[in-house]
């Protein structure tokens, strides 16, 4: 009995491992199954399973609500936008007015910087007044001082005719634009600019389009036009 057990067991032996063989000269590879996610361990997420991007349409809003706006402007007063302001809500476009602060030119400074000192600039002086030019003085103090102040414009046009003059005698003077802080306003209203075309509303020419995902903006009702309309 002991014989025949022993020779069984050597029989399913060599079965099992003639299995395996053959197994794997089908496949070439090994098999694994993973389960769909172990415990406490989260499974990795493909980029592409992300929803995609939501396209704005026509309207302004998307498939999710979002609103694509249009800011117009800059206006120089809350008052230069009234009529834009009450057609808006003609139409029942919801919109909000924002002031903000932009730098304008105001100047155009027509510099020598300086070279070699006082020296330089009495040579430049020198130079100036041979050729007829005698609008001009030494600057005292200042980044810029010893250089030369060739004039002072409100019109950029003019401060570049100057310029051309002063290069005509061989110098290299430079623009110098002075800024001020100015206040300004614009409408951002909550329509793309295709839709806002189609609306009949009274839109100066100056002014600029822009537009841009929607920000967080209060509801504005008759009320508050008015008490805007009256600033």
């Amino acid at each position: 009995m002991r014989g025949l057990f022993f020779l069984l067991l050597v029989l399913n032996l060599v079965y099992l491992l003639y299995g395996l063989v053959l197994h794997r000269q089908d496949t070439g590879h090994e098999i694994v199954v993973m389960p769909r996610q172990l415990d406490g361990v989260p499974l990795l997420k493909l980029l592409n399973d992300e929803p995609s991007p939501v396209n704005v349409g026509m309207d302004g809003e998307s498939g999710e609500g979002r609103l694509s706006c249009v800011s117009l402007g800059p206006f120089n007063s809350s008052q230069e936008t009234a009529a834009l302001q009450a057609g808006l809500s003609r139409e029942g476009v919801a919109f909000s007015l924002l002031p903000l602060t932009e730098s304008r030119p105001i100047s155009y400074w027509v510099v020598l910087e300086p070279s070699g000192g006082r020296a330089g600039a009495r040579a430049a002086v020198g130079t100036l007044t041979a050729r007829g030019m005698n609008d001009h003085y030494i600057i005292s103090d200042g980044p810029y001082r010893d250089g030369l102040s060739l004039g002072l414009f409100s019109e950029h046009a003019r401060a570049l005719t100057r310029l051309e003059q002063v290069r005509g005698v061989g110098l290299e003077p430079v623009i110098k634009t002075r800024y001020r802080e100015v206040p300004v306003y614009w409408l951002e209203v909550e329509m793309n600019a295709g839709s806002l075309a189609g609306l009949s509303l009274p839109l100066p020419a100056e002014v600029v389009l822009v537009e841009r995902p929607c920000t967080v903006m209060p509801d504005v009702g008759e009320e508050d036009v008015g008490a805007d309309m009256g600033r």
